[in-house]
């Protein structure tokens, strides 16, 4: 189970399951998560969990999310990445998701969908002939 680990100003940590789909953060106090910083935005960012992977979007928020020092509107996150929002520092921990680091970054995981340049690899096919292959 994915997971935050919340570190508030005092230095008082907290472990947060993600175990609903969608995670809001905010200073308000209809967010699932409450932020106690006043430099958090009401609803400063929305985290989506699924099985595959994790990710938080900033909602427009005045201070902006950052996830290891970069400030992003969406970004899928991977096991020891670090979020800074509103003041407060969150660490996400993947806990068991199915996907790896590669995935979350995009690299392609489906054979022959990454563009070779150099054509040095070309995919064969048995019935179309070699010189119809080329560009």
């Amino acid at each position: 189970m994915p997971k935050l680990i919340l570190t508030r100003f005092g230095g008082d940590r907290e472990s947060i399951e993600l175990i609903a789909a969608e995670t809001t953060l905010g200073r308000g106090l209809h967010n699932d998560i409450v932020l106690d910083s006043i430099a958090a935005s009401r609803r400063h960012a929305v985290i989506t969990a699924d099985a595959a992977f994790v990710t938080i979007r900033d909602t427009n928020s005045r201070n902006g999310t950052f996830v290891n020092g970069q400030r992003v509107s969406t970004q899928t996150l991977v096991d020891g990445d670090v979020v800074d929002l509103g003041g407060c520092a969150l660490c996400f921990v993947s806990g068991g998701q199915q996907f790896s680091e590669v995935i979350a970054q995009g690299v392609s995981s489906v054979p022959n969908w990454l563009v070779d340049d150099l054509e040095e690899h070309i995919p064969t096919a048995p019935d179309v002939p070699v010189q119809l292959r080329h560009k």
